[in-house]
């Protein structure tokens, strides 16, 4: 009877460890703090913010259009009060090979229409004294520019017959060259114009009719 007692007692003094040494309480769900922004309705919900629009390149600012060079105004002999009727220009002929050594063109230009001045290389020409852009000067063998036309004939001026090539660029007349000799010499001129064409080549025809040749010793020095 003690003995059962005692038994009894043990049990009942490891009823509390069994309970502690038991399968443990089942856990409860997880619980995740939820933000205010998941508790805010789809309404409130942040707008992305919109794309930036393209940024519109601007539109350039042309600069002034190019405009062609004007010539250099030319500098052309005083007129003096009691001018000749012609005045005399002696020049070295352009084509040497085919000029006597020795021997200078000459012609005879009325000094109230031209003036004597220097083409844009340097040397004599003569500049027309009304029409500004209108120029006779020398010229030797050369060749024509691209993308131009040229007219040939041949026609007498004065005593002489003259080789004459209009260079034409879209029809437009750009200048004319005149080749001639005298069996002496044999050179050649060209005329440079921009308006009053007709006007500057007559006037510069009237000049070359009177082309011949003169010994070197006899030419007039140009002033």
């Amino acid at each position: 009877m003690k003995r059962s007692l005692k038994l009894i007692t043990v049990y009942c003094s490891l009823i509390p460890v069994l309970s502690a040494c038991g399968a443990p309480a089942t856990a409860g769900p997880l619980l995740v703090p939820v933000t205010s922004t998941a508790l805010a309705s789809p309404s409130a919900a942040a707008t992305p913010s919109p794309l930036p629009s393209p940024t519109q390149t601007p539109t350039p600012t042309l600069g002034p259009t190019a405009t062609e060079t004007p010539l250099p105004t030319l500098e052309l002999s005083t007129l003096e009060a009691f001018e000749p009727a012609l005045d005399v220009w002696d020049g070295q002929p352009t084509y040497l090979g085919d000029s006597q050594p020795g021997f200078y063109f000459r012609v005879q230009f009325n000094p109230r229409v031209w003036g004597l001045t220097q083409d844009n290389y340097g040397q004599p020409a003569l500049g027309h004294r009304d029409i500004e852009t209108c120029i006779l000067a020398p010229v030797g063998p050369r060749g024509m520019p691209p993308g131009t036309q040229v007219e040939h004939e041949t026609r007498q001026i004065g005593k002489l017959f003259f080789k004459i090539n209009t260079v034409l660029t879209n029809g437009q007349r750009q200048f004319v060259t005149y080749q001639a000799g005298d069996k002496i010499i044999f050179t050649g001129f060209q005329v440079n114009f921009t308006d009053q064409i007709d006007a500057c080549l007559a006037d510069a025809e009237a000049v070359l009719a009177t082309l011949t040749s003169v010994p070197k010793s006899l030419a007039t020095p140009i002033p």
